[in-house]
């Protein structure tokens, strides 16, 4: 199984998916869009595709060109029934491709805050994992509309669509259950701006993953294997 994975900037970020994938056999090939690469026009060669965050925005194609492209890209990988699964810009970038609004500079919401898994979860053949309110990483401040026909699977208080699924084998989260602590502390480190909106938050961060990090980790493991089994 080959699992093509888009990374918006040039450091990995694909985390507990990516270590997940790899013990279930998986080979990943990953596109760099920091290093101006490209994802390829087809789903073909691929057996699923991971869209990951990034600090741009679902509509900032002047800063990466690619996204008209990947967008079509997440259309021909769902209209061939194979897995999808954007990670929060890989979530609006998905909204996007089906034709969702997008909202665009709200109020950020950084650290754990819980998820909450609406009745449509307890069926999912993934999301039913999530069956009690749980918390997830944050760390954005767009979001997005629900796309028409999508099934909404999890809920937040200050921002309502936290994952939702299209068709059948189409999956999209805001919250970031992919990340570690080593990941987020260093993009806190590449963020000093961040001490501004988010007092505090090098010190209270490490407190919050020890509190909810290994219970995210085995959320994110477990969807991960469900979710690759779409294929």
């Amino acid at each position: 199984m080959r699992i093509l994975v888009v990374e918006q900037h040039d450091q990995p970020s694909i985390g507990v998916v990516g270590e997940t994938l790899g013990e279930l056999g998986a080979a990943i090939h990953t596109v760099w869009g920091a290093r101006g690469e490209s994802p390829p026009r087809s789903h073909r060669n691929y057996d699923g595709i991971v869209v990951l965050g990034g600090s741009m925005t679902a509509l900032d194609d002047e800063v990466r060109p690619y996204f008209p492209k990947l967008t079509d890209l997440i259309r021909d990988f769902a209209e061939s029934a194979k897995p999808v699964l954007g990670v929060c810009l890989g979530a609006q970038l998905v909204a996007r491709a089906f034709d969702a609004d997008l909202q665009l500079g709200g109020e950020l919401e950084l650290g754990f805050h819980t998820v909450s898994p609406t009745p449509a979860a307890a069926d999912d053949p993934v999301f039913r994992e999530l069956n009690e309110p749980l918390p997830l990483f944050q760390w954005h401040t767009d979001h997005y509309d629900l796309p028409p026909g999508a099934e909404l699977l999890a809920t937040g208080e200050r921002y309502r669509n936290q994952a939702f699924r299209i068709g059948r084998n189409v999956y999209a989260t805001q919250f970031h259950f992919e990340v570690t602590e080593a990941m987020a502390q260093s993009w806190i480190d590449l963020t000093p701006e961040l001490e501004d909106e988010a007092p505090g938050c090098r010190h209270w961060l490490p407190t919050q993953f020890a509190e909810h990090g290994a219970a995210s980790i085995a959320f994110c493991r477990a969807v991960t294997r469900r979710w690759i089994e779409l294929g």
